[in-house]
């Protein structure tokens, strides 16, 4: 066969690929390569495996029985106890870490790589570049590691299975879940792209599922150079490599880069939205994957007309061709991918937009079909009619006329109404995390939010009007946040916003709504900065401040655990929020005549997960230290609390209510919910399966807008900021006066004794913009479910 160099992309190394471009017209004469039928081949001879804790795929003949044979074996610190699946880049088994008790997902390498040193050094050198990615949609690699002639990659178990499972078991997914999973890859995309790794074997198993439904990528750096050398039938018919989700410049043995990703992450969106695998009727392999570089593009639409447009233009665009044809980058797909994902959540699955019809689009939300909507329609129209005629007639006829004082409809509002003010809108908005690290943190104060504005709507809204909520992404970075601010008030002209996820965040943000005199109501955050005295005009509150928790952990650890103040240290986030944290626990041990120099301090760099350093000081002074407040996100707070118990330190922690406690909880389980017990989390709304009136009206609105999440601390945050900004509204509707900000920030701060259910009453006034100086406690037991601790 002829010889064809392409130049790697990650390491720059001339490779030789064997495997020719493929030529129709020749395919006849190549006898040496069968018309196989890809249907028919085994599963397990497909190049990838699986890590996933499901049943291993059917093996049979002596490679099973050699596989079989390691099970019960010791393999370092690791004893195997099952096999979850074999290919052509190794079999991978299900082990138990017997130092620190958990289960992982071992492959050992097969014979003929193992026994070509350079093969092997850079499929090594690969391997350890992926090991060093750390991303919560990204399976990770934990080792890296030689026993004897034995070369093996010790990862992260994913217990949930693949998509590819789901595929096979139920079907097709629906759009909205196709989406989101397909969303989840590309975050974890973005961040390998980032550090120069191709992955080059993007399908459906190899996006895997956690016990708890994250989505991860799996099998980054760990067989796609080989793949791609390798690309090639050997003589019994067996296949290295994933046709049908191959790129056309891998099919032809071309240079790939993070393009031929997005080409195979569009094949798989595909697969998952209509069954069906890219070209599956094309015939033999040969022909697969000649109609991956000839063949018309694919159209999920011809498979199941339902699906929606958007959808599709996804597809269409991610498939294309030629690589300057496509998405650009995973990072540019994300963005149409989120837009279905936001217009879903806005619309309801029956109405899917793209970004910038979903920007622009001046309908109100409605989940109901269409059929349901020109009911709706009909009825409100002659209800409407019934009201205009019948309801005057009567008033005229009894001598009752309506004052001309009395607010009957947003039209009779005396003076002008602000910006993002429609005669049927309020258009709030909110700049938050719906992607990286901390993207479930914004998720779900979103959901809080939207259920609780859903509620409004559905009651008739505000005086006739409709709460919308725009909803932009920063990722936790303060730049973008304030990109956001500009784009929201200048170019889409909402209203205020509400909700805004971070200490950092609204740093910059804070000041860029006072300069323009813009509400900002209930960001989610603790910091002080937000909590001037007297406070800023424009600011609002709802939750405790980051000082009123670490205050109610320090009086909970010197009052209560009799631990010595000064034996209570602070791991803390390196930045204005663990800052904030600091300064909170620095001013709660001033009254024990602790020094905030005398404050044992460590961190971690924001959205990152790197804390070995911060744990050895730690370690190292571990006889000066008995409690450990934590400042932090969920995974590093995770890992801290791990790497704690690992080393039997007996260390005490308590984390702030940032950290996101249903994430927290979720991380322990994954990692092994024994690591959970004991730990504090501080909340600053109640327990959100408590009966409290307010509780209940949360859950209840959950369970009718959001039924498949499940109730929890940050999006009952959500719930509440929206409902305490609803009274104000409601208030100035009532007033009569237009709706402008000036205006509802005087509503708001006559806001007095207002009891939401939730236990404190809720107060506002001119010179008192929190309503809430609440902190409960929480503690989490060995099976990472939280229980109410009282910390008084």
């Amino acid at each position: 066969m002829s010889e064809k160099g392409y130049q790697d992309p990650v390491d720059g190394e001339e490779t030789v690929d064997e495997f020719p471009p493929v030529d129709p017209e020749q395919e006849e004469t190549v006898d040496e390569i069968p018309p196989i039928n890809i249907n028919e081949i085994d599963k397990t001879m497909i190049g990838g495996d699986s890590i996933t804790g499901k049943s291993a795929p059917h093996l049979e003949g002596p490679s099973a029985e050699k596989a079989a044979a390691w099970i019960g074996k010791k393999l370092g610190k690791y004893t195997i106890t099952g096999l979850l699946g074999q290919g052509g880049m190794g079999v991978v088994y299900q082990a138990h870490d017997t130092t620190i008790e958990r289960d992982v997902a071992i492959k050992l390498l097969p014979a003929e790589l193992a026994s070509d040193k350079m093969m092997l050094d850079r499929f090594l050198a690969e391997a350890k570049a992926a090991g060093r990615l750390t991303h919560p949609h990204v399976v990770s690699i934990h080792e890296i590691n030689q026993e004897g002639d034995v070369h093996y990659i010790v990862m992260e178990l994913m217990t949930g299975g693949s998509t590819d499972d789901h595929l096979e078991s139920i079907g097709p997914y629906s759009p909205l879940e196709a989406s989101r999973i397909i969303a989840d890859a590309c975050e974890g995309l973005m961040v390998a792209h980032a550090s120069g790794l191709v992955h080059r074997d993007i399908k459906p198993g190899n996006l895997l599922q956690s016990a708890h439904g994250t989505i991860k990528v799996a099998d980054f750096g760990l067989a796609k150079r080989i793949i791609q050398q390798s690309m090639q039938l050997t003589q019994d018919g067996q296949l290295i490599g994933t046709p049908y989700f191959m790129s056309p410049e891998q099919c032809e043995s071309k240079p790939v880069d993070m393009r031929s990703d997005i080409y195979s992450l569009g094949a798989t969106y595909y697969t998952l939205l209509t069954g069906e695998h890219p070209y599956e009727d094309a015939g033999s392999i040969v022909q697969i994957m000649y109609a991956h570089c000839h063949a018309d593009i694919l159209d999920p639409r011809e498979v199941n007309s339902s699906i929606p447009d958007k959808c599709a233009a996804i597809v269409s665009k991610s498939m294309a061709k030629k690589p300057e044809d496509r998405y650009q980058s995973a990072k540019e797909m994300l963005q149409d991918l989120k837009a279905i994902t936001a217009s879903a959540e806005k619309y309801g699955d029956t109405k899917i937009l793209s970004r910038e019809e979903l920007e622009r689009d001046p309908v109100p939300a409605s989940t109901a079909a269409s059929w349901h909507g020109t009911v709706f329609k009909t009825v409100i129209f002659l209800v409407t009619f019934l009201l205009l005629t019948l309801v005057p007639y009567y008033f005229w006829n009894n001598n009752h006329p309506r004052k001309a004082t009395e607010p009957s409809s947003p039209k009779q509002q005396v003076g002008p109404a602000a910006q993002g003010i429609t005669n049927d809108k309020i258009i709030l908005a909110t700049s938050t995390a719906m992607t990286g690290a901390n993207k479930e943190l914004g998720t779900n104060m979103v959901m809080g939010m939207q259920a609780c504005f859903k509620s409004i709507n559905e009651a008739g809204g505000i005086g006739g009007r409709q709460i919308e909520l725009v909803v932009k992404d920063d990722g936790y970075e303060p730049d973008q946040a304030l990109e956001n601010m500009h784009a929201l008030f200048e170019k889409d002209k909402v209203f205020a916003v509400i909700g805004n996820v971070g200490t950092p965040t609204a740093q910059i943000t804070v000041p860029y709504a006072n300069e323009h005199q813009y509400l900002f109501f209930a960001p989610f955050s603790g910091a002080q900065s937000l909590r001037r005295d007297p406070p800023d005009r424009y600011v609002f509150n709802l939750r405790a401040s980051y000082a009123d928790e670490t205050a109610a952990m320090v009086n909970y650890f010197v009052e209560k655990k009799r631990i010595a103040p000064e034996k209570i240290a602070v791991f803390a986030q390196n930045d204005s929020f663990g800052d904030d944290g600091f300064a909170g626990v620095a001013k709660a041990l001033e009254k024990y005549k602790i020094q905030p120099e005398n404050i044992f301090r460590v961190g971690y760099e924001r959205n990152t997960t790197q804390i070995s350093d911060a744990f050895k000081q730690i370690e190292q002074n571990q006889d000066r230290i008995e409690a450990l407040i934590m400042v932090a996100t969920y995974k590093p707070a995770a890992l801290m609390v791990q790497k704690l118990k690992d080393r039997n330190l007996n260390i005490q922690t308590a984390a702030v209510s940032f950290v996101g406690s249903d994430l927290l909880a979720q991380q322990f389980k994954e990692m092994g919910s024994q690591y959970a017990e004991g730990v504090i989390v501080t909340q600053v709304v109640p327990y959100y399966l408590s009966n409290a009136t307010g509780v209940l009206r949360y859950r209840n609105a959950m369970k009718k807008f959001y039924p498949l999440s499940k109730p929890g601390f940050v999006s009952l945050e959500g719930f509440i900021a929206a409902e305490c900004l609803v009274e104000g509204l409601k208030g100035l509707e009532q007033s009569g006066k237009a709706l402008t900000t000036e205006n509802l920030i005087n509503a708001l701060e006559q806001i007095n004794g207002l009891d939401l259910g939730i236990g404190p009453i809720i107060n506002f006034g001119p010179s008192r913009h929190q309503a809430s100086n609440r902190v409960w406690g929480t503690i989490l037991n060995q099976k990472a479910q939280y229980k109410e601790l009282e910390m008084q």
